[in-house]
């Protein structure tokens, strides 16, 4: 009789985080595109500026996303969608997480993992993992604040770890038994198929069921060493959501990331939004957009004029600027001097 290893069960946890990394939720913004819904009503009505979608910073609490994730279902209309949504997650796009999970010598390693990051893991149920003989038995508990959306949920957080561990160990998950607590909403073969085992409904809690040997069992990538490193990484990640989001933030890095330094209009097409819109969320945290602009471009012509050779045209046009004559005129303004007089100080040689 296989059994887990001393001091691993039993185990209790949740996947609930007050804070949340909006990028976890490409999945559903993908799915919905995929069916052919309208994404950015969803995210207006739930308050989720869109472009955070793609900023690996920007954090939202999980009020924002409960409220979306409710639109999302009443938009889908679909009672097996939960399933579909499960197939979106990818190892990958777990970032750091993903990697170490890749790194774990067993799936039960897997779900240790995701326990303690929650806030990288994006699920919402608390956990309890214990052994009976031979099974390890899984249950899943909605907290309250998730009120109606509690089995769709209960159902995609399921399903996303069978995905993920079957991704992982590169082969199907063998499981004994699945139960919901909720009543069945679609077609009950469409959860047999997808978990390969028999599913109940309207069961006392919701609970997988796996043998102890299956959830114990090598993983092909293991290795020790990369996982401590990931996982170093993911405890630096977590402590980092602790700090509050700002725009100026992420206004710097798209102003620090962009081949042509963009304007405000471009940058504010950029993250979705209006001109006007994003000044005023750059004003309420006490910066403007002109000095940001300003800041970037003092840093980047520092480093084109001191470590590179090429030419002031090059220069200006990377910069932002209409040619060369406005990036000279601007640069006095910062540094006192013409940009040619600092880079003969730097003794770089320019190419025209």
């Amino acid at each position: 009789m296989a059994s887990a290893p001393p001091g691993t069960l039993p185990l209790s946890g949740s996947f609930w985080s007050d804070i949340r990394l909006a990028y976890g939720l490409l999945p559903v913004v993908t799915l919905l595109e995929r069916r052919g819904i309208e994404v950015a009503p969803l995210l207006a009505a739930a308050g989720i500026d869109r472009f955070g979608l793609m900023d690996p910073s920007y954090t939202i609490a999980i009020d924002r996303e409960l409220d979306l994730m409710h639109g999302v279902i009443r938009a889908l209309g679909d009672p097996e969608a939960s399933l579909d949504l499960a197939r979106e997650y990818r190892v990958t796009g777990f970032s750091v997480l993903g990697l170490a999970m890749l790194a774990c010598d067993t799936p039960l390693q897997i779900l240790r993992l995701m326990l303690r990051y929650p806030r990288l893991a994006w699920g919402v149920v608390d956990c309890e993992i214990r052994q009976r003989r031979g099974d390890i038995e899984i249950d899943l508990r909605a907290p309250p604040r998730v009120g109606a959306a509690e089995p769709f949920l209960a159902e995609r957080d399921l399903a996303c770890a069978f995905v993920i561990i079957e991704e992982v160990q590169t082969a199907p998950l063998r499981v004994r038994h699945v139960q919901f607590r909720h009543d069945c909403r679609g077609d009950p073969d469409t959860y047999d198929a997808f978990f390969g085992c028999a599913v109940s409904f309207g069961a006392e809690c919701n609970r997988v069921v796996i043998p102890a040997e299956v959830l114990n069992q090598p993983m092909p990538h293991a290795n020790t060493a990369l996982r401590t490193f990931y996982e170093a990484q993911c405890a630096r990640m977590s402590r980092d959501l602790e700090q509050p989001f700002r725009f100026a933030d992420a206004v710097r890095s798209r102003l620090e990331r962009s081949a042509v330094v963009p304007d405000l209009g471009v940058l504010a097409a950029a993250l979705y939004m209006t001109p006007r819109t994003l000044q005023r969320r750059l004003a309420a945290e006490g910066v403007s957009f002109t000095d940001l602009l300003r800041r970037v471009r003092e840093q980047r012509a520092e480093q084109l004029l001191t470590e590179t050779t090429r030419g002031m045209d090059s220069i200006a046009a990377e910069l932002g600027f209409g040619d060369a004559v406005a990036f000279s005129h601007a640069y006095k303004r910062w540094a006192g001097e013409a940009p040619q007089q600092r880079r003969r100080r730097a003794g770089a040689v320019p190419v025209d």
